[in-house]
């Protein structure tokens, strides 16, 4: 159809079209001569909505423990939570006087211990909403398989298995104390600050600061990351973004093909070929300009061709297939076997759950249980009359995990 030269009198726009004029391209039209009525002046800069000013004084605000109206902030905050006020109040309390968190340490080998903080019921409930609400709808990086709906460390594995011949290892030194309040509040005005000031009730400049204060109060401890907070590991995937970024920009520059994952504060980078010095070299320096520092003991840079078995967040990688270290699997079979021997009645909920939760990670891993594993399970279970798997259900618990493979072993 030939151009026709339509007149809008509405908008005062003269235009030839070269389609048919509808009610969609009038509307847009109309968009057109709003934006083009409200721009600035030539030589002159376009003026800011209040919304974008008020953003960027929070670019510039130091985090705070203190908050201009508590309770109007608390109120706000939890619309965007879909909870009450009061159990946000209560968290913060607890924040305050010091009982939101439990310390344990657990051994991690060599005589070393890891530090857990445990928060409370109260705050615990408060920060599984800060993740269901916010956290789980900012984008992270493709390399990460830790803290991550649908992934794990088996499909992290999995990344590696059908190209890799060598295996580079590198473990981030204290992760999740690396992560301080400052970059966390950082975190939120950059990702949250949208919601906040243009997804809802305008709140303004101080109420928007006093909800990204309170946010970043409500997931660190101090002055950190806690590990062990629901929140935690989500975060640390969002603050790792600029490394991970970094990393697969090295990867796609270097001179032949890798793959990179990252499980938490555990990175790998396979290739089929050669991995040049210099590129691992590289890599540690984009490591330490990010932020982070590196576990030189933990770090490892394993070989096919020197007759080293392949290694991806503890799990080896053989015969095509992902698998336990036989002796890790040698242990949990000897951990099993020894509940079934407790005797009826006296056996612990802790101990029942970690020979479940053992079941489950090997479940996870091969799909479902090898032989050496399965007959001490059943073992287990018909000892202390709880269900037994052989139904393969997926009511099952560790059914309910990612799979990698079969195995017959």
């Amino acid at each position: 159809m030939p151009g026709s030269l339509v007149s809008c009198e509405s908008c005062s726009l003269n235009m030839t079209l070269g389609v048919v004029l509808t009610p969609e391209t009038m509307v847009a039209g109309k968009l057109a001569a709003s934006a083009s009525s409200t721009s600035a002046p030539q030589g002159e800069a376009p003026a800011q909505s209040k919304r974008t000013r008020e953003y960027h004084k929070l670019k510039t605000q130091p985090f705070q423990t203190e908050f201009t109206n508590r309770e109007a902030s608390a109120a706000t905050l939890a619309e965007w939570l879909d909870c009450s006020a009061d159990e946000i109040l209560v968290a913060l309390t607890q924040l305050d006087d010091g009982s939101a968190y439990e310390l344990w340490r657990i051994p991690k080998g060599k005589g070393k211990f890891r530090e857990i903080s445990s928060p409370s019921d109260e705050l615990k409930a408060v920060q599984r909403r800060v993740l269901d609400r916010l956290l789980y709808r900012v984008p992270c990086s493709n390399a990460a398989h830790g803290f991550m709906p649908g992934r794990s460390i088996v499909t992290g594995a999995k990344v590696h298995l059908s190209t890799a011949t060598e295996v580079f290892n590198v473990d981030l030194k204290d992760a999740f104390p690396s992560v301080k309040a400052e970059r966390v509040k950082h975190l939120f005005v950059r990702h949250v600050k949208v919601p906040f000031l243009h997804l809802g009730r305008f709140t303004g400049y101080e109420q928007a600061n006093d909800l990204i204060n309170m946010l970043t109060r409500l997931v660190t401890w101090q002055g950190q990351l806690p590990q062990g907070a629901p929140t935690s590991g989500c975060l640390l995937n969002i603050a790792c973004t600029t490394l991970d970024k970094r990393i697969f920009r090295l990867l796609d520059e270097a001179p032949g093909q890798y793959r990179y994952t990252r499980f938490a504060d555990d990175l790998t980078i396979s290739s089929g070929h050669q991995m040049p010095r210099v590129l691992r070299h590289a890599l540690m320096k984009v490591i330490t300009n990010s932020g982070f520092e590196t576990n030189v003991e933990k770090t490892k840079y394993l070989r096919i061709s020197a007759g080293q078995t392949l290694e991806v967040t503890g799990l080896h990688l053989e015969k095509g297939k992902v698998r336990i270290p036989r002796e890790k699997l040698d242990r949990y079979r000897a951990k099993i076997h020894n509940a079934s021997q407790i005797p009826l009645g006296e056996l612990t909920d802790e101990v029942r759950l970690d020979t479940q939760s053992t079941a489950a990670f090997v479940a996870m891993v091969y799909e479902r249980l090898p032989n050496k594993i399965l007959k001490p399970y059943l073992e287990f279970c018909e000892a202390h009359g709880l269900r037994k798997p052989w139904q393969n259900k997926p009511t099952m618990p560790f059914f309910m995990y990612p799979s990698a493979n079969n195995a017959d072993e």
